[in-house]
């Protein structure tokens, strides 16, 4: 039973745990959007390194197969002029000529321009001069690419040209082989470089930034988007502000449902005493049939709880809080006093039809039921072998005690069947030293039956073990012709289940086998 810190404890799990999910769905959220823009941008600007070292390359290759040799006429001029008209990144294309740029698309330069020192070499064995004015502003610097005497200049601002709204970003080209960043705009940390290794893209957080990489697959480039720390929250936040509410919402509707199921549960004994002092409790018969003539040759006594207070209740809830309670002899003894009253009614009517009874574990334990069976076959109009007891496998968790119990059930001329045989705790060692006549195949393997799951031939197995046995056969759950012929086929005697009868009031199954037996 629940206790009031138990209850308690599962309500404040239940309240936190919807808002703790909500945070962790809008935590995960909110770093997705981010990792998902961080690498639009970063592919972006990759995108436009690559398209500049391209459009170089051209410039290189179209030069050479145009002329031998690259000069400063009017012809090599209007040459590299039309080059560069047809690239939409590259700003000029010319000629070096000693380390200094003689001519360009934008015409002779005389004197010629020096170009400085080359920064770093590519591995492609480009040369690059990263920030040159060439003289002509001091603001409008160019990136210089030059292979052989052919030099190309691009405005490195055009490599990040992306975004532009979003200052608060930082973004970077950098040449992979030295590290030497090509362009760039905010903070930037060297040490980022070392984390994209051999690997073609990477996002990672370095408790500062959260951090996208990507590399070229044609270029010594790679580039780089970091987003700040203060970004993710603010992100967070607004996810925040819209799963949160809903989680409460969720979190009081879920703490209000188990303190609701909790004081349910914690007053259902007191519900049960009430309800076997009121005799809300009845009996509801399942007919058993013959498999071969489908004649009813039995039925399983049901019980169910008719309750005043609101909805029938199903034996599966009831019951477990019965045994944990200590009512189920008090249960027992209702469902026996009301067989008492209802079999004579059967038996003289139709004398070869056996009535089945549930006991729980706890029955089986105790002495006290057998008691209990001696007055009720002692009962005028009741032979006692018209009854059988079903015990299912949670049962015999004491074998030597629930042995003993079914030896002096036995002995007044019950008949023993073993319930749902296959999900319980009994081997098959212990089943050869109950004294059983019946066992019952769950509905969960004849379900299966027929079928290609796994459990499939489980239901075969138990009909081998009960053959092997001597024991009786009833598949329990039969709701098509395809299980009931399956069972059949393979020696199964009896079954029960949907396809036949549903469970009935004694007056509806008293009417429903004179009918049968009429017709």
């Amino acid at each position: 039973m629940f206790t009031a810190k138990v209850v308690l404890a599962i309500a404040i799990i239940g309240f936190i745990l919807p808002i703790t999910i909500a945070l962790y769905i809008a935590h995960r959220q909110s770093m997705e959007s981010e990792i998902e823009l961080a690498s639009a941008m970063s592919s972006e600007a990759l995108r436009r390194a690559d398209e500049s070292g391209r459009q170089s390359i051209a410039a290189w290759e179209r030069i050479q197969s145009a002329t031998k040799a690259l000069d400063c006429s009017n012809a090599g001029i209007a040459l590299m002029r039309d080059v560069d008209m047809d690239s939409s990144y590259l700003q000029i294309v010319g000629l070096v000529v000693n380390g200094r740029l003689a001519c360009s698309s934008l015409g002779r330069h005389e004197p010629a321009i020096p170009l400085g020192p080359v920064d770093y070499v590519s591995s492609f064995g480009t040369q690059v001069r990263l920030s040159n004015s060439l003289g002509f502003n001091v603001k409008n610097r160019f990136l210089l690419l030059q292979k052989d005497d052919a030099i190309a200049g691009i405005h490195p601002e055009e490599l990040i040209d992306v975004f532009v709204n979003r200052k608060d970003i930082s973004l970077g080209v950098y040449g992979v082989s030295s590290g030497t960043r090509l362009s760039s705009r905010g903070f930037f940390d060297p040490r980022w470089l070392t984390r994209l290794g051999s690997k073609d893209a990477t996002v990672f957080f370095d408790g500062h930034y959260l951090v996208s990489m990507e590399r070229s697959k044609r270029f010594d480039l790679a580039a780089y988007v970091a987003v700040p720390k203060a970004n993710l929250i603010a992100r967070l936040m607004a996810f925040a502000r819209v799963l949160v509410p809903i989680a409460l919402v969720l979190a009081a509707a879920l703490t209000f449902a188990i303190v609701k199921i909790a004081r349910q549960r914690a007053s259902l004994p007191t519900a049960l005493r009430t309800a076997l002092k009121r005799g809300e409790f009845d009996l509801h018969y399942q007919p058993i049939v013959e498999l071969e003539s489908r004649r009813i040759v039995g039925v399983e006594a049901l019980l169910r709880w008719s309750n005043r207070d609101g909805p029938m209740m199903r034996p599966d809830l009831f019951i477990p809080v019965a045994e944990e309670s200590g009512l189920i002899p008090q249960i027992t003894d209702y469902v026996i006093k009301r067989l008492a009253q209802d079999l004579p009614r059967l038996s003289r009517e139709f004398p070869d039809c056996h009535v089945s009874m549930n006991l729980a574990s706890s029955d089986l334990h105790s002495e006290r039921i057998v008691d209990a069976l001696r007055k009720l076959v002692q009962t005028r109009g009741i032979t006692a072998s018209n009854i059988i007891v079903e015990a299912t496998e949670h049962s015999f968790r004491d074998p030597d005690r629930s042995r003993h119990v079914l030896a002096g059930i036995r002995e007044l001329g019950i008949r023993v069947a073993i319930d749902d045989f296959g999900t319980g705790y009994s081997n098959l060692s212990q089943l050869t030293t109950q004294q059983t006549d019946y066992l019952k195949i769950d509905k969960v393997f004849v379900d299966t039956v027929g079928t290609d799951s796994p459990t499939s031939q489980v239901a075969l197995h138990i009909i081998y073990i009960a053959d092997s046995l001597g024991l009786k056969i009833i598949g329990e759950g039969v709701e098509t012709e395809l299980q009931a012929e399956f069972l059949r086929e393979h020696g199964v005697q009896f079954a029960q289940g949907w396809l036949f009868h549903k469970a009935m009031p004694m007056d509806e199954l008293l009417e429903l086998i004179r009918r049968r037996t009429v017709s």
